[in-house]
């Protein structure tokens, strides 16, 4: 009545989705510009960022500054900051008229330890950034 199908477990290098989808750094390295732009701006312990980006697209429509609602200069010049920081990490950032798009959280630290880590290879992207 059953038919037993005999299943081979998939690993994490031959599923193609899970490598597509780790490939996708955008949330990582969000991450990485919202702790270095906290550490820049010591008095904005509650900026926080979200990038959009197009659907199709491997980098960001537009990044979201949150936690400076009331000063939009200074709002103005993190994004700015912002967005260099993440066109040294090689990402475009580009909006493009009449195409939708779609949010894009920060993976953000778990522990302190995790987030010097990551400190520290924004650092180093930093250094080799021309």
């Amino acid at each position: 009545m059953f038919r037993y199908l005999r299943v081979r477990p998939i690993s994490l290098e031959t599923d193609s989705r899970k490598n597509m989808k780790s490939e996708d750094l955008r949330s990582e390295h969000l991450a990485w510009v919202e702790l270095y732009l906290r550490s820049e701006n010591d008095d904005l312990q509650e900026l926080w960022l979200t990038g959009q980006s197009h659907f199709g697209s491997s980098g960001f429509a537009f990044i979201v500054v949150h936690g400076v609602e009331n000063d939009h200069l200074r709002r103005r010049a993190i994004r700015e900051s912002a967005r260099r920081i993440l066109e040294c990490l090689e990402y475009d950032i580009e909006l493009e008229p009449r195409r939708d798009v779609y949010n894009i959280d920060p993976s953000r630290p778990m522990t302190s330890h995790d987030a010097m880590l990551m400190l520290s290879k924004l650092n180093d992207y930093l250094e080799n950034c021309s």
